[in-house]
């Protein structure tokens, strides 16, 4: 087993990257471009002082779990890795999320980290999508690439905000997306109450969009990954994976499971078991070909720790 490989928890980023320690330089005047700033503009990310105050409607079992991911925002800055290292699965998943909206939809983007999705979604899509994260560090710098992602086809926004307590009115939006915002919730009873808010802000016949981490597909490619002599790999310390017999259990009550898209299975046999086996020594690398293809090949099995739940609110 090679040190790069044995380091690699699920969405394991800090041990795994050197991030420059450099202080970054101030790019704020810099005008608009026409795509979202890729992992190299960390070094031109502008440094937000604003301090991160404690959310008083926050659990405070969910501070510490706030304060990484403000300290994460903080030290990626523009970076799409700021919400999750993979950056060829995180614009995948991003194309397939726009698939399910239409024009004219209000969307809520719960979790929206610095905004590298959202403004995807808005770039694709003439939808008003508003984004919201508890970690101020994101908000402010999905502001800043907001600003600078030039025309868009829809319309952006972003605002800190509480998935367990949602500062808008009932029935206000026509989609709910969430990726990865759940597991981000300390424990079951914090991902059904937000199951719940987005219930509550969901139109009649509005889709929940929920692309999470499963239990039982991390156990699946764990298996996978033992018959081939490589290590079990943990959860890190922040994240709960959801439990699909009881999260989508519960959720039953509430909405109708219109579909699941395993829509990474082929992607992770490739990237997480087969790549890793083969190259024991080599420095994983996101952007690599067999990344790059895996992510658009057919899909096999249930490997895939992404996978998207469409959930449909009752109603018209």
């Amino acid at each position: 087993m090679s040190t790069n490989e044995s380091n690699f928890h699920f969405y394991q980023a800090d041990s795994a990257e050197v991030l420059p320690t450099a202080t970054p330089a101030d790019s704020a005047k810099s005008g608009p471009t026409n795509s979202i700033p890729n992992q190299a503009d960390l070094w031109r990310s502008p440094q937000v002082q604003r301090p991160a105050p404690g959310d008083p409607d926050l659990p405070e079992d969910l501070e510490a779990i706030r304060l990484h991911w403000e300290r994460r925002g903080r030290r990626y800055g523009l970076s799409p890795s700021a919400s999750w290292v993979d950056e060829t699965m995180l614009r995948h998943e991003g194309v397939i999320l726009s698939r399910y909206l239409k024009e004219g939809d209000r969307v809520l983007d719960a979790g929206c980290a610095n905004g590298y999705t959202t403004i995807q979604l808005a770039r694709a899509k003439p939808v008003r999508i508003t984004g919201i994260d508890y970690a101020p560090s994101m908000i402010d710098y999905a502001n800043i690439n907001l600003g600078r992602a030039g025309r868009l086809t829809g319309s952006a926004s972003f605002r800190v905000g509480n998935f367990l307590k949602l500062d808008f009115p009932d029935n206000s939006f026509d989609k709910v997306i969430t990726k990865r915002c759940l597991i981000n919730l300390g424990n079951a009873d914090h991902q059904k109450a937000a199951l719940l808010e987005a219930w509550r802000v969901l139109k009649p016949g509005g889709l929940f969009l929920v692309s999470e981490v499963t239990e039982q597909t991390a156990a699946n490619l764990n298996r996978l990954r033992q018959r081939l002599g490589l290590e079990t790999m943990v959860p890190l310390w922040h994240n709960c994976y959801l439990d699909e017999p009881d999260f989508f259990g519960f959720a039953r009550d509430y909405f109708d499971i219109k579909q699941v898209r395993r829509f990474s299975s082929t992607y992770y046999v490739l990237t997480w078991a087969l790549y890793p086996f083969f190259v024991r020594n080599g420095q994983r690398n996101y952007r690599n070909l067999i990344h790059r293809v895996g992510a658009h090949l057919p899909q096999v099995g249930d490997w895939g720790l992404q996978k998207l739940f469409v959930l449909q609110k009752p109603g018209e």
